[in-house]
């Protein structure tokens, strides 16, 4: 088969990103074809598979000039559906796999790929589909209504009602084209609570399947788990992350915590940190260098705040043998069993999250037996070739009915 992949950004910068990458080397491995739809970036990884770059726009630090072409591009970007219908035309591929489009590409290009005939498999990464935060949480916590006037009132997109408003009514004039739900043939979700989500949040498309992302760790990642003394916290430093939960927690038990990872709340987590001497800030590391810590840890602890789509991050250190202390919310309360794996503590509870630590600390053997345990359920659920299976079959359902525009 030959499988469009489009994604936004054709380099790892987000979790989405990560995975297209490593899918498109997966399929090839597999002996199928790919093509590459993205945007433009100094940092992309250019392919030697046939690959189209459309312009790109600020998103990050917008100035007053920009602001008409993004937000042109929010709405619909015709050179997206231009470029696209042409890359169609030379390529002829089986399936579309789509990723994240908003803002750099808009969903323009799902109606180009309805008409050429193409089935369109869409990953769920976040919840952009539902609502202009596409995160659902703002300095308020978890936005649960998620609505133009909920996302405005809140200020829920770079906490500016300028953003937030121009956000939401492009959300909204989505929603009523139902230019997703009209043009999506499968969606995939990662975990049943992202699918719950979409239909409590009415949506009307196609109810899709549960795939879960994969753990990839190579041979030489899979040492045997060392008790290094310390609990771990890896990943982006914001607030959805819920730090500053874990710097309270370490501040009541006083056991070492090593935080690994940057993002726009550093600073403000060093000085909540203070003068501590048991919190200790890495910074951004190598990957193999955060799997070795997660090896190593005592626990690695994920005291996530918001609604987090999966937890791909707490599903590795159950890979190298290391329980794993997380919020039970969301998706994030699938990939752990509860005093199987590893220990559930409530979301912003940090009575929970240290008592949590402190049962790990007193506990060795305990610990022992839930890494193990964690080890063998993520090579048995969450393995390569399971999940490729999984998606290729998703893959071979939609070709088997390729239309009559495509001449097979």
């Amino acid at each position: 088969m030959k499988i469009l992949l489009i994604n936004k950004y054709w380099y790892p910068r987000g979790g989405a990103d990560v995975y297209a990458l490593w899918l498109a080397d997966e399929l090839k491995r597999r002996g199928h074809s790919v093509c590459i739809f993205s945007v433009a970036h100094p940092q992309n990884i250019v392919p030697s598979d046939p690959h189209v770059f459309i312009s790109g726009v600020e998103t990050e630090k917008p100035n007053i000039l920009d602001a008409p072409r993004t937000i042109g591009r929010m709405v619909w970007s015709f050179e997206a559906q231009r470029e696209l219908a042409a890359f169609i035309e030379r390529e002829n591929p089986d399936v579309a796999h789509v990723h994240n489009l908003y803002t750099q590409m808009s969903p323009s290009v799902l109606p180009v790929l309805s008409k050429a005939k193409i089935p369109v498999v869409a990953t769920v990464h976040d919840y952009g589909m539902t609502s202009a935060n596409y995160s659902l949480f703002d300095d308020q916590g978890v936005d649960h209504i998620g609505s133009w006037g909920s996302v405005v009132r809140r200020r829920g997109i770079k906490r500016s009602l300028v953003a937030s408003v121009i956000g939401a009514s492009v959300f909204e004039l989505h929603r009523r084209l139902h230019v997703y739900e009209r043009n999506i043939t499968r969606m995939i979700f990662t975990t049943e609570f992202a699918r719950r989500l979409f239909a409590a949040r009415g949506w009307n498309g196609d109810r899709g399947v549960v795939i879960p992302y994969v753990v990839t760790l190579h041979d030489e990642e899979k040492k045997p788990h060392q008790d290094g003394g310390f609990f771990l916290f890896a990943g982006r430093l914001h607030r959805t992350k819920g730090v500053h939960v874990l710097i309270d927690a370490a501040r009541a038990t006083g056991l070492p915590v090593k935080i690994v990872g940057d993002g726009p709340d550093m600073e403000w987590l060093r000085h909540q940190a203070g003068a501590m001497m048991n919190v200790e800030f890495l910074g951004s590391l190598p990957r193999p260098r955060v799997l070795e810590l997660m090896r190593t840890a005592r626990a690695v602890i994920v005291p996530s705040v918001w609604w987090e789509p999966f937890g791909l991050v707490a599903l590795e250190p159950q890979g190298l043998g290391t329980p794993v202390i997380a919020s039970n919310i969301a998706g994030l309360a699938e990939v752990i069993v509860h005093r199987q794996t590893g220990i559930q503590v409530e979301p912003n509870d940090v009575q929970q999250l240290s008592q949590a630590m402190r049962y790990i600390n007193d506990h060795p053997e305990e610990a022992m037996r839930m890494g193990a345990m964690g080890k063998r359920r993520v090579e048995a659920l969450y393995s390569i070739e399971e999940h490729m299976r999984k998606i290729l079959e998703v893959y071979r359902v939609l070709s088997r009915n390729p239309s009559p525009a495509k001449g097979r």
